[in-house]
């Protein structure tokens, strides 16, 4: 739960609201309060501009979280793995 800490923690350091972090980022307040609830992670794409929002390494931000971790490996061994099974059915 690391993760959902961190993200109300900087959030609230850069003066922000909810719905101020969700606009910088295309995205509804509603996904920032699930986030800071610890109910969902953002994709790989959203951290990095969290970490640019906030100043703050991607470290800082997964490294601790061991399920936002396992989520970021599963997500991406879904984008390898199709393209294994495409190669060995055509071969």
């Amino acid at each position: 739960m690391y993760f959902s800490s961190k993200i109300k923690e900087e959030r609230q350091k850069h003066n922000m609201s909810q719905q101020q972090l969700g606009e910088k980022l295309n995205i509804s307040r509603q996904s920032i309060s699930k986030w800071e609830r610890g109910e969902s992670y953002p994709s790989i794409e959203l951290l990095i501009k969290l970490s640019d929002i906030f100043d703050i390494t991607l470290d800082e931000l997964v490294k601790e979280d061991n399920s936002l971790k396992e989520k970021l490996i599963k997500d991406s061994q879904k984008l390898v793995y199709p393209r294994w099974k495409l190669f060995l059915i055509f071969f």
